[in-house]
């Protein structure tokens, strides 16, 4: 299944299209039946990590649901392509593989850890108590270091331990509700800046300056919005675009809880269309989910996402309307459906006039 086809699907056809493809690909080792709630348990007791660390990090990840595989594979230049696997997120690109450190540790094969939800749940925690070493600490916040060298970034154990601080739940597409208990736990904290974003709701974390270009662009220049989704969490865009091999970015990123991070600065040119022209007019805004993910697009991401671009719209002059304000999708040359049949485009046109 190609990107394309899973953007197509959503609920029932996203968990059929898993299964089937997961039992071809994994020897056995697909979805049996078995709850996603006794997979964390396993793999916890398994490897010795807490269960709840690894739910919270696979909720930041992915909120629970397992994608297939070809949604988010490796591809050079491409702003989704991060090559990152499953609800661990296990990653395999010319600059990292965990991918292949959960091969090694689990005796399992990349296509299973890749494809199998329990082998990718097995996978994670594997590469997490190998991070961790010999020394297991008995309380979660002793395992903060591993959790941010697991997403390669501070700002990721950041997000996994403010979801263990207020709990989360869900409802899968498998219809499985899994519920996660708030912990007492210290959410790290780490410096930001405020005061080099162009938007001032916004947090200063800038792409690598190998990932745009440097232009002085004004409201001549600029007459366009994109809206994307990420294909992956929060922390995980944002570090993808602070690497210097990516080659990609996009000028802000959004939670689902509605924080704005700018990673390049208005003037400048992101690296998101996927078109050179539509990059040099546009205005690019990556938003944390899944296109297949109804539940990727809160209201909080709604309502933070919409006044950003009414903050755009009123600064570069930019007509609020389809033709002005667009999704990915709508690129020419641009062959993904991004961002996705579950984004409410004359809503997300509604709030930015209120909010202009």
């Amino acid at each position: 299944m190609d990107r394309r086809e899973f953007l197509r699907l959503g609920g029932a056809g996203l968990v059929g299209a898993v299964l089937l493809g997961s039992a071809g690909a994994t020897g056995g080792l697909a979805q049996t039946g078995s709850s996603l709630k006794a997979e964390f348990e396993s793999a916890a007791t398994e490897y010795g990590v807490p269960q709840e660390l690894l739910m919270a990090m696979g909720y930041v990840n992915t909120l629970w649901e397992m994608p297939p595989p070809s949604v988010s594979d490796y591809e050079k230049g491409e702003l989704e392509g991060r090559g990152a696997y499953g609800i661990m997120q296990l990653v395999q690109n010319p600059w990292r593989d965990t991918l292949g450190r959960a091969a090694s540790l689990t005796g399992l094969s990349r296509e299973e850890l890749k494809a199998g939800r329990a082998a990718n749940v097995r996978g994670g925690a594997a590469v997490l108590a190998d991070i961790q070493g010999p020394n297991k600490p008995a309380e979660l916040n002793g395992w903060q270091e591993a959790v941010a060298e697991y997403g390669d970034t501070d700002l990721y154990a950041v997000e996994v331990y403010q979801t263990l601080q207020e709990g989360a739940s869900a409802t899968i597409s498998t219809g499985e509700s899994l519920q996660l208990s708030p912990q007492d736990v210290e959410v790290p904290l780490i410096l930001t800046a405020r005061s080099k974003a162009d938007y001032r709701r916004a947090v200063w974390r800038p792409a690598h300056r190998s990932n745009y270009t440097d232009r002085n662009r004004g409201a001549k220049q600029i007459d366009m919005i994109i809206v994307h989704v990420a294909q992956g969490s929060y922390s995980g865009t944002i570090n993808w675009f602070q690497y210097g091999p990516s080659n990609v970015s996009a000028h802000y990123v959004l939670s689902r809880e509605g924080q704005v991070a700018q990673c390049v600065h208005n003037e400048d040119i992101a690296w998101h269309a996927g078109n050179w022209r539509y990059n040099r007019m546009s205005i690019g805004i990556e938003h944390a989910g899944y296109a297949g993910d109804p539940n990727t697009w809160t209201d909080r991401m709604y309502r933070s996402s919409a006044k950003l671009s009414a903050y755009l719209s009123r600064r570069f002059n930019i007509p609020v309307d389809r033709r002005h304000i667009i999704g990915h999708r709508q690129v020419p040359g641009v062959n993904k459906r991004c961002p996705g049949q579950y984004f409410n485009f004359d809503r997300y046109l509604r709030m930015i006039r209120r909010y202009k």
